[in-house]
């Protein structure tokens, strides 16, 4: 019972702040206050508007007697060093000073921010008007253009602007079908031989779940996950593979995230790097 106390409260902050599904932070309100806030409140209106969606920050046993205001500052800080050591052990070396990178779905602007000294430009995009809004004020550099993907799912930018692409702790969310417009409008999006870096879940990471299982959920809980909550779907390699070469892409490879020899939290230990060329 009391769990699902918990989660009808997830529910309701979810409904509260969310544009749509999968939109968290996408209500209008949440953008318009912070562009509203005054200079010296616009970081921490930023950073409590985040602790709120159910992507970004998170309550557990090693910060749970933190202040409200310490809490922030530390998942502030978590996620800043974990998204350098993406940038530094895995996108490095596909980085070059006079390139211009895609971050699709870059959430608070934790990779784009950490992406930016390294190239050209940074485009950064994602479908929260909300989450965008905090992440101009966290993230801030002046080579990175954030921008929103459109509702039909098209990726702001003009045909093959971009040198290389990269996405994280997106694709796990959205269902096959998203999937497939995101690969198609990265390789739109791509120059010729323009490279994609991509994590995703395969099956048997952590108990998730497939899309199929979600949807057949008919329990009152499950409902209410798929409605308001945040999904988590695995994917066979199969289908991955499917997805992506029928796209369009080649020279794919799947490669566990830990032969990297990297050590995350955050879901990034146990799931796969898709690496694949337009």
């Amino acid at each position: 019972m009391q769990s699902l106390f918990r989660l009808l409260a997830r529910t309701a902050v979810a409904a509260a702040t969310s544009a749509g599904s999968q939109n968290f932070l996408g209500a209008k309100w949440v953008s318009a206050s912070l562009d509203l806030a005054p200079k010296g409140w616009k970081r921490s209106l930023a950073l409590r508007y985040l602790a709120l969606s159910p992507h970004y920050f998170y309550r557990n046993s090693a910060n749970a007697e933190l202040t409200a205001h310490d809490f922030l500052e530390s998942e502030y800080n978590r996620n800043l060093h974990s998204r350098q050591i993406i940038i530094d052990e895995i996108i490095s070396k596909h980085l070059e000073p006079g390139l211009t990178c895609l971050d699709y779905g870059c959430g608070p602007g934790f990779l784009a921010h950490a992406v930016a000294p390294r190239v050209a430009k940074v485009v950064a995009c994602d479908i929260s008007k909300g989450v965008l809004a905090c992440a101009r004020v966290i993230n801030f550099d002046a080579n990175i253009d954030y921008r929103c993907v459109a509702a039909n799912g098209a990726i702001p930018v003009s045909d093959e602007e971009i040198d290389f692409a990269y996405s994280f702790g997106v694709v796990q969310h959205v269902t096959d079908d998203v999937f497939r417009g995101i690969l198609s409008e990265l390789r739109r999006a791509l120059k010729p031989s323009g490279i994609v870096v991509c994590h995703v879940v395969l099956d048997g990471h952590r108990g998730w779940r497939s899309e199929a299982a979600w949807r057949a959920d008919k329990t009152v809980k499950g409902r209410l996950k798929w409605r308001f909550g945040m999904w988590c779907f695995s994917r066979s390699r199969d289908c991955v593979e499917k997805l992506i070469t029928e796209a369009g892409f080649r020279s794919l490879q799947i490669i566990p995230v830990m032969d990297s020899g990297i050590d995350l939290l955050g879901g990034y230990i146990s799931g796969h790097l898709c690496v694949c060329t337009r």
